[in-house]
């Protein structure tokens, strides 16, 4: 048929620019915390350095995704975002003190969070708008940024291990090249987003009013953010717990590789479990899932415990994923979800994330890393029983509440 080959192609190119974005996060994000272990930092100067950076996300992401939305070149918009990220981390490897540490992470940060989000969303619109059956689901697409994710992250335990934190660093740099190059050989109808032009002008207050004024939405994303596997304060200290209960770089490269990895049946099926089982009950059952794998560890704490129940982050991470961006696409007006996913996915699961590693930092400082677990099972818990309070999903937002919100604004 002549509709499905372009579609096809587009496709093929989108999972190959998830496979390279994905790919060269994991060059770097599992050994950030080994090195400035070894540069000397404390616990206290490593939460710093998180928390700052998350706060820059929590200022620059709705503006991002905003500007996103409206932007008439979104392919400039990403290319101008993998430059800036190339830059600012690529440069922390031939640094040493921790002030400029602190300010080039922090500039990653402010535009890793939204690019990311905004990429996730991007793949959304395309595989809603496909013509294939059978593969348009939004799992079947993200999954090549676990399998990128997967295959970078063993490639770069085994480059850290026997070359150092420079090589992953020249590594990084090369598939974030590749990246922009796919970029620029995508067609220029990924970056279309049908919708009103009356929908592009909400303001940024109006699209938060839009999350807020709906109670499920509203309560399962803050359920969500305070609790997210990926940015919570056990993740930014795990690799350091691992080193210390005598693993080497190689096995903590395989146990992110591993959870990537795990994560590609989870994609390939959320949708359909989503749909058949419910949004709230994925949700609560993922939440009870976390609470058991993170007192898992504090009961018994060992080197392999520790390994297995951080793969297992695969299936709370890829539920929680395509639970968010689901329900941001179910309830919100089409060319404001950009802007929406920036607001929940990144600025409020960036406060939660800040909120975590402040506290995962002062307990590792005086306690050790063993309590940390603990702190992420209690925030579980006031998870699930956010999840309990949010009520029925309920799709209640159309054009005519997005007219009135634009009147309203003025």
């Amino acid at each position: 048929m002549p509709t499905s080959k372009p579609n096809r192609s587009v496709k093929l190119f989108f999972r190959l620019y998830f496979l390279l974005i994905f790919g060269s996060m994991g060059m770097l994000m599992a050994y950030m915390s080994l090195h400035y272990d070894q540069l000397g930092f404390s616990g206290i100067q490593i939460s710093t350095i998180m928390i700052v950076g998350s706060a820059a996300v929590i200022l620059i992401a709705p503006r991002y995704g905003l500007v996103f939305d409206r932007a008439s070149n979104k392919r400039l918009v990403l290319i101008g975002s993998l430059s800036v990220m190339a830059l600012s981390l690529g440069s922390i490897a031939w640094l040493k003190a921790f002030v400029p540490v602190l300010l080039f992470w922090t500039i990653y940060r402010a535009v890793q969070g939204p690019f990311y989000s905004t990429s996730e969303n991007l793949s959304y619109s395309v595989a809603s708008k496909s013509t294939e059956k059978g593969t348009s689901s939004f799992g079947s697409i993200r999954l090549w940024g676990s399998i990128g994710y997967a295959v970078s992250t063993l490639i770069a335990g085994w480059i850290y291990q026997n070359y150092g934190f420079t090589y992953n660093t020249i590594a990084f740099l090369v598939v974030v090249a590749l990246s922009i190059v796919v970029l620029l050989l995508l067609p220029g109808s990924v970056f279309d987003i049908s919708g009103e032009t009356k929908q592009e002008q909400l303001s940024l207050s109006a699209v938060l009013k839009l999350i807020v004024d709906h109670r499920f939405l509203w309560l399962m994303a803050l359920a969500l953010a305070i609790s997210d596997p990926v940015q919570d304060g056990i993740r930014a200290f795990e690799p350091i717990y691992m080193q210390h209960l005598g693993l080497e770089a190689g096995m903590i490269g395989l146990a992110n590789s591993l959870s990537a990895l795990g994560e590609v049946p989870f994609m390939i099926y959320a949708d359909r479990v989503i749909r058949k089982v419910g949004v709230k009950q994925i949700i609560m059952i993922v939440f009870v899932f976390d609470i058991i794998r993170r007192l898992a560890v504090w009961f018994f704490p060992s080197a392999g415990i520790v390994f297995i129940t951080s793969v297992m982050t695969s299936a709370s991470f890829t539920f929680r994923l395509v639970c968010s961006i689901t329900l941001i696409n179910m309830i919100l007006p089409k060319n404001v979800t950009s802007t929406a996913n920036a607001l929940i996915g990144v600025t409020m699961f960036g406060i939660g994330y800040m909120l975590s590693n402040a506290l995962s930092g002062f307990i590792y400082d005086r306690y050790g890393n063993r309590e940390i677990y603990l702190v992420g099972a209690g925030l579980c818990v006031i998870s699930l029983i956010l999840a309990l309070s949010a009520g029925e999903l309920e799709t209640k937002f159309g054009q005519n509440y997005s007219d009135r919100l634009i009147e309203e604004a003025g």
